[in-house]
C-alpha cells in the first residue's frame, strides 16, 4: 500500500504534481485527454477555460475524487512527490490527508467553529484525549487563515452562521490542521462578493508560503491577479500552459488567444 508519510519526499526540480499520458472516461464519455504538465511546489497554479472543459474534472484527479463517480475510468500516470497516486494500493484516506480540496461553496459542518476545525483530526484519530492540544491546534489554523482575532472568542458558535467569507476561510482553517501539502481550489470565490474575494485572494498569497495551492477559475483577472502558472484547458485538452504574465500576454496557441481576448468564450 501507497502511504503519504508526514515528511513526503520532496519533488525534485520543485516540481510536486507530474501528470503523465492522463486520460479520463465518464463511461464511454472522454473528460481528459491525454494531459501532460507539472506544477511546481509553493506556488498557486490556476486552470482556466470555458464551461465544461475539464478544469474541475482535472483538479478531482489529484486526489481521486473522481473515483466517486460512477464509471469514472483514468490512465497514465499522476505522480505527487514521486509516488503514482493512481497505483490501485494506493491509501486514499492519507492521500486526501496530503491533498486538501476547497469547494465552490463553503461547506462548514453545522458544527461549532471549534468542532470544524479539529474535525480532520478526530477522523484520523489524533490527540482525540488532549483538548490543551486540539485548542493550540485550532489557533494556529485560525491564525492561518486571518480569522483568529475575529472568532478566538466565538469558538462555540456554529459554523454556519458565519459570514460566507468566514465560512470559506474556516473550510480551508479544517483542511490546514491535519497537514497537507497541497490545496485544491475549485471556484473558491464564486459565491463571495468582491471585497470577500479580494481577501481570499491575499490569503491564498500567504498559503503559498506553505502549501502548493491549485484553483480552478472562470475568472481570469483573478487567474492574471494570483498565480504564478497558468494552464488553459479546451474540451478536455490542456491547450497550453505555463508562467501566467507570459500566457496572458504572449500566449503561443492561437485557441488560448482567442479565450484571453474574449473571441471564444
Amino acid at each position: 500500500m501507497i502511504i503519504f508519510q508526514e515528511d513526503s519526499v520532496k519533488a525534485m526540480d520543485n516540481k510536486i504534481i507530474h501528470t503523465e499520458n492522463v486520460d479520463l472516461y465518464y463511461g464511454n464519455f472522454h473528460a481528459l485527454k491525454n494531459i501532460n504538465f507539472s506544477i511546481a511546489e509553493k506556488k498557486i497554479t490556476a486552470m482556466i477555460g470555458p464551461s465544461g472543459c475539464g478544469k474541475s474534472t482535472l483538479l478531482r484527479v489529484f486526489n481521486r475524487m473522481n473515483d466517486l463517480v460512477e464509471g469514472a475510468r483514468v490512465t497514465g500516470e499522476v505522480k505527487i512527490a514521486g509516488q503514482n497516486i493512481l497505483a490501485g494500493n494506493t491509501d486514499l484516506l492519507n492521500l486526501r490527508k496530503k491533498v486538501g480540496m476547497v469547494f465552490q461553496r463553503p461547506n462548514p459542518f453545522p458544527l461549532s467553529i471549534f468542532e470544524n476545525i479539529v474535525f480532520g483530526l478526530k477522523i484520523h484519530q489524533m490527540y482525540q484525549k488532549n483538548k490543551n492540544k486540539l485548542m493550540e491546534i485550532a489557533e494556529q489554523s485560525l491564525k492561518a487563515v486571518l480569522l483568529w482575532d475575529e472568532l478566538k472568542n466565538k469558538l462555540n458558535h456554529l459554523a454556519t452562521n458565519l459570514s460566507l467569507e468566514q465560512q470559506q476561510k474556516i473550510c480551508i482553517a479544517r483542511l490546514l490542521v491535519v497537514k497537507p501539502e497541497i490545496l485544491l481550489m475549485d471556484e473558491p470565490c464564486s459565491a463571495l462578493d468582491p471585497i470577500s474575494t479580494a481577501r481570499i485572494e491575499e490569503l491564498m498569497q500567504e498559503l503559498k508560503k506553505d502549501y502548493t495551492i491549485v484553483i480552478v477559475t472562470h475568472n481570469m483577472q483573478q487567474a492574471a491577479r494570483v498565480s504564478d502558472e497558468t494552464g488553459y484547458m479546451l474540451l478536455g485538452e490542456l491547450v497550453e500552459f505555463g508562467d501566467t504574465q507570459r500566457i496572458f500576454t504572449a500566449p503561443t496557441d492561437r485557441r488560448t488567444e482567442d479565450y484571453i481576448t474574449g473571441r471564444l468564450g
